[in-house]
């Protein structure tokens, strides 16, 4: 008997399928030049522009959120992106080396799940459980940067 996914499964299985998408908008919201303000206004102040200092500090201040495309019409806000990321990378890192990171790499790029256990030469119940041992782990990474709570 099979059993239903749970939400918060589906939750984090969605974030690694979007993977790719959010490293990009991440990406593409890091080299987003910052525009420093110059001049002043009618009281005589000066505003100072410092574009080094604008870079600094834009490197190390988390990102709140990004907007991923998922369809042709619809996006998708993405709130703390770089925890997700570090999630799904902490996830991979925990596997490699193995069968199991080359199972997620064939999950996650859509690739049917018959077509991985014949490349990979494991039954398909094989392939339920480590996808489960890989979600238990993801979860428990979540939990630890603070994404998801227990309670």
């Amino acid at each position: 008997m099979r059993r239903r996914k749970s939400s918060l499964i589906s939750y984090i299985e969605k974030r690694f399928y979007q993977y790719e998408k959010i490293k990009k908008a991440v990406w593409e919201a890091r080299n987003d030049s910052g525009v420093g303000r110059t001049g002043g206004n009618s009281t005589g102040h000066a505003f100072v522009s410092d574009p080094t200092a604008n870079v600094a500090v834009k490197e190390v201040m988390p990102i709140k959120t990004v907007t991923i495309k998922i369809g042709k019409y619809d996006t998708e806000t993405v709130k703390q992106p770089e925890k997700w990321l570090q999630v799904i990378e902490a996830t991979y890192n925990h596997y490699s080396g193995g069968i199991v990171i080359d199972l997620l790499k064939h999950r996650y790029s859509n690739e049917p799940y018959q077509q991985t256990c014949m490349d990979l030469h494991i039954s398909s119940s094989t392939y339920y459980q480590m996808i489960t041992e890989a979600q238990q782990y993801a979860i428990a990474c979540a939990c630890q940067v603070g994404l998801i709570k227990i309670f």
